[in-house]
Formats: C-alpha cells, sequence, structure tokens
C-alpha cells in the first residue's frame, strides 16, 4: 500500500495523484487541497498539487517594444526621482551646515553679547560709583563757593556803600560822610573812616558810588541803622553847593556774587515778598514786615524756595 506525500499515512484505494514529475499521492480534502467529487468532476490530466505547482517556474512570456517602451518610461522616471532626492539629500547636507554654522555664530554672539552685558554692569555700578562721587564733590563745592563768598564779604564788613551823591570838582567825600552823618543823627568824627573813595557804576547815567570803609564794625552798622532815621536823604542837602536832586542810599557793601543773587532773588521773589535784603551772609525774604516766616537763601541753589514757600 502508498502512503499520502502530505502526511504519509496510508492511502486508500482511491486518491488524488498530480501530473508532475514528483507523482505526488495525496488524501482527498486537506493534503490533495480539492475534494473527491470535484477531482472526478474536472480534467485531472493537467492538475497538480499545490506544492508542486509553487514549484513549477511560470513560462516565460515575450515582451513588445511597446512595452519596453513604458518599462524604460517608469524606470526613468524612477532615476529622475532618485536623481532628485540625491540633489535634495545635497541640499540637505548644506542647510545641515548652513545652520551647523549659524548654530555656531549665534553662539558666540551670545557668548560675546553675555561679555557685553556684563562690561555694561560693571560701567552702570562705576557710574553710578562716580555720581556719588560727584555729588559729594558738588556738595564740596558749593560749600567752598558759600565760604569764599562768607570770606570776601567779610573783608567788606567795615565798608559801607553811599549811591545817588552827585559828583562835584574837588569834592570833599568826608565832608560829604560828616553831612549824612547830621542827617541820619548819628556821632561822627573825621578819624571814623579808614579810606573813602568812588567805584565806576554800572548805570551811565547814575554817579559813581562812594564805599567808606571805618575804622570799626560797629560804627559800619550803627551808620546803617539809623540810615532810614530823619526821612529820606536827597544830594542836594548832603554836597555843598549842590543841585542834585536825586535820593540817597545806604547799603551793606556787597561783593560781585552778593549782589547778583540779591537781585536774582528779587527778581524771582517780587511781587509775592514785599521785603528782600542782605544780612550777614544771607539773603532775607519776607511778604510783610510782620512775616514769622522769612526764607533764608545762603546760595543760587536756594532761590527755588521763593517758589516754595506758602
Amino acid at each position: 500500500m502508498s502512503s499520502c506525500d502530505g502526511c504519509n499515512e496510508e492511502l486508500p484505494f482511491d486518491f488524488a495523484q498530480c501530473t508532475s514529475e514528483k507523482k505526488c499521492k495525496l488524501h482527498f480534502g486537506r493534503c490533495a487541497g480539492i475534494v473527491e467529487t470535484t477531482w472526478r468532476k474536472q480534467d485531472r490530466s493537467g492538475w497538480k498539487c499545490a506544492n508542486c505547482r509553487k514549484a513549477t517556474k511560470t513560462e516565460e512570456t515575450p515582451v513588445t517594444a511597446t512595452e519596453m517602451r513604458n518599462f524604460m518610461v517608469s524606470v526613468n522616471k524612477k532615476l529622475e526621482c532618485v536623481s532628485q532626492i540625491e540633489q535634495m539629500n545635497s541640499l540637505v547636507v548644506e542647510l545641515k551646515e548652513t545652520i551647523d554654522f549659524m548654530s555656531a555664530k549665534y553662539d558666540e554672539m551670545l557668548e560675546k553679547m553675555k561679555v557685553i552685558e556684563e562690561d555694561r554692569k560693571k560701567k552702570e555700578e562705576k557710574v553710578a560709583e562716580l555720581e556719588i562721587k560727584i555729588k559729594s564733590r558738588d556738595t564740596d563745592i558749593l560749600g567752598l563757593q558759600r565760604r569764599v563768598r562768607e570770606v570776601e564779604q567779610y573783608a567788606r564788613n567795615r565798608n559801607i556803600e553811599v549811591s545817588g551823591i552827585e559828583v562835584m570838582n574837588n569834592e570833599d567825600l568826608r565832608k560829604v560822610m560828616c553831612n549824612i552823618a547830621r542827617k541820619i543823627d548819628v556821632p561822627f568824627e573825621d578819624t571814623d573812616i579808614d579810606v573813602i573813595h568812588r567805584v565806576p557804576s554800572r548805570r551811565g547815567d547814575a554817579p559813581p558810588k562812594i564805599i567808606a570803609q571805618f575804622k570799626t564794625r560797629t560804627t559800619r552798622n550803627l551808620w546803617l541803622r539809623q540810615k532810614r532815621h530823619g526821612g529820606p536823604l536827597v544830594s542836594s542837602e548832603l554836597v555843598p553847593n549842590g543841585t542834585g536832586s536825586t535820593r540817597v542810599y545806604l547799603n551793606t557793601h556787597l561783593t560781585a556774587e552778593w549782589q547778583r543773587l540779591l537781585w536774582q532773588a528779587k527778581q524771582r521773589g517780587r511781587p509775592r515778598f514785599l521785603l528782600i535784603w542782605y544780612q550777614e551772609n544771607k539773603i532775607i525774604a519776607k511778604k510783610s514786615v510782620t512775616d514769622t516766616r522769612p526764607v533764608y537763601i545762603y546760595g543760587e541753589e536756594d532761590l527755588c524756595k521763593l517758589d516754595q514757600a506758602v
């Protein structure tokens, strides 16, 4: 008895047999892949089992010229795609190199920016230090300027300034001072004055001012306190043979710096402040004679107080 080439079990009397060179003998059904009824109905002269059909080489079919051309066109298209892909790969490589280069430059720029930022912070700290030093220096300078003003003014603390006295030929200024003393009711000796002379006036139409230096500050202060005693002073009443009708004023002999500061205070304070005058290294501003809250100005930086005063 024969055995099945599919399962190696004994074959019955009737079985399926393929026409291949192997002449495989198989059970109907699972082994042969065909049932007995179908087997008997079909033409069995060219039937082959599944295994033999797989092993059989397919017959080569002749290829026409048109098919070949179509095939070559397809191949060429695929080759073009391959070429384009290669070009794209080349571009991708170049792009990657460019990106790497730009990334390196960006990192380099970040590093430089970091250095610049650190340098900027150091400079800001240095500037802050310098600003503190400058502010301190400014304070010192203001203090020195005040001190210089005080020293310069101190050198004039025995002087009095007389303005409005007309100029006469061969004038005797000491005699003029004697007449003023009589008018304001203060005692006077010719020896009370060390030096007396005129100084040029800033106004071309005004007579030059007289500067008199007393021997003592006490005497000078007495004259300033009494300057309004006896009413207004007029030039013709004080100058021998004088004819001038100009008013005469007695004032503290101020330095140019104090004169400028006093003028600025008057320009800024009027008309809010009725009284603005110099006294003992400061300028005093009052809104009225009875004002109990005067403004004190020691330097140009204090002029703003005139705007802030209530």
